[in-house]
């Protein structure tokens, strides 16, 4: 009889995903104050620099030692690159996490353990810092968007009716709708069970329904405010043409997902009159001298891409 000797190896806590597109100095602090700051767990750092044209990423982040770097020819979209690092994670707990954040206390190692006192939660998120002296608070998780609430905002917008302001303290540790995919600690679980993130969208809200089908799912989403990381935030909205349609195009195929069809026009039909109204405004304004003709021509981009259904794709690429 033949004796074979097995090697125990700890398994991986936690497999920290981030994303890089032309932001090598922010994912370079981001891996640095991450190694500076965790402690007690475990952990992988699997970096996809999605096609970086603008600066060194996908060389320089190569001589970070110990990562796993894959490097994409073109911007595959934030949800396909997070997707390729979920595919070789071997951790217990798979956190996605922004490259423009910086850790400034053991958040991940702590998060990782009130995971594992928590076997019914299946998302959390923590609490976000602005990066500003007094270190405020930044809010990182809401109710779940719907139809109806969407055209009761723009319908306000058109009129300027005042909107509530946000909490200035975090609130205390509860159950919530979603969790900002800027520090996402997802467990192994939950993803086995509900997918990865649905590439259909290409950025923006692909963390809103990952968070909608795992509470779908039967699994709990949490906000804990038991520690913090400071998320400086809009890193790459220099690098987009149109953000707002690119979050107006997301909303609208969150509710094309998990809505119903009747709430889902009443929204597509309220958002085609507000961006309609938007776009008339900005000619009369260069009719009358106030505007330029590119104003008029991202308003009528705008419009038409999100009437045509076009890929939120469309909102990255200036014309």
């Amino acid at each position: 009889m033949t004796n074979s000797l097995a090697v125990a190896v700890d398994p991986i806590d936690v497999s920290v995903i981030l994303v890089c597109w032309n932001s090598l100095h922010l994912t370079s602090t981001a891996i640095q104050t991450l190694r500076e700051h965790t402690t007690g767990v475990r952990y992988e750092i699997i970096v996809i620099d999605n096609g970086s044209v603008t600066d060194a990423s996908a060389t320089e982040l190569g001589r970070f030692p110990d990562i796993r770097l894959i490097l994409n020819p073109e911007n595959l979209g934030f949800a396909a690159a997070n997707n390729q690092g979920l595919a070789v994670a071997q951790g217990r707990h798979v956190l996605l996490l922004n490259s423009d954040t910086e850790q400034t206390e053991n958040a991940i190692g702590r998060a990782v353990e009130y995971m594992d006192a928590h076997p019914q939660v299946g998302i959390l998120g923590v609490m976000h810092r602005n990066g500003d002296p007094g270190r405020t608070f930044q809010q990182s998780a809401a109710p779940f968007p719907t139809p109806m609430a969407g055209c009761r905002r723009l319908l306000l917008g058109i009129f300027k009716k005042p909107r509530p302001l946000a909490p200035t303290e975090p609130p205390p540790e509860r159950d919530v709708d979603w969790v900002t995919g800027s520090f996402l600690l997802a467990r192994r679980a939950c993803l086995d069970q509900v997918g990865p993130l649905d590439e259909r969208f290409y950025v923006y809200a692909e963390d809103i329904d990952l968070c909608y089908q795992a509470r779908k799912a039967g699994w709990k989403v949490r906000f804990w405010p038991g520690v913090s990381l400071v998320h400086l935030g809009s890193s790459s909205a220099d690098q987009v043409a149109d953000k707002t349609f690119m979050l107006y195009r997301n909303e609208l195929e969150f509710f094309r997902k998990n809505q119903p069809p009747l709430a889902t026009f009443a929204f597509y039909a309220v958002m085609t009159a507000r961006l309609g109204f938007s776009t008339i405004y900005q000619a009369g304004r260069l009719v009358g001298g106030r505007a330029r003709w590119s104003d008029v021509r991202v308003r009528w981009n705008r419009l038409w891409n999100f009437m045509t259904l076009r890929s939120d794709r469309s909102g990255l690429v200036r014309s």
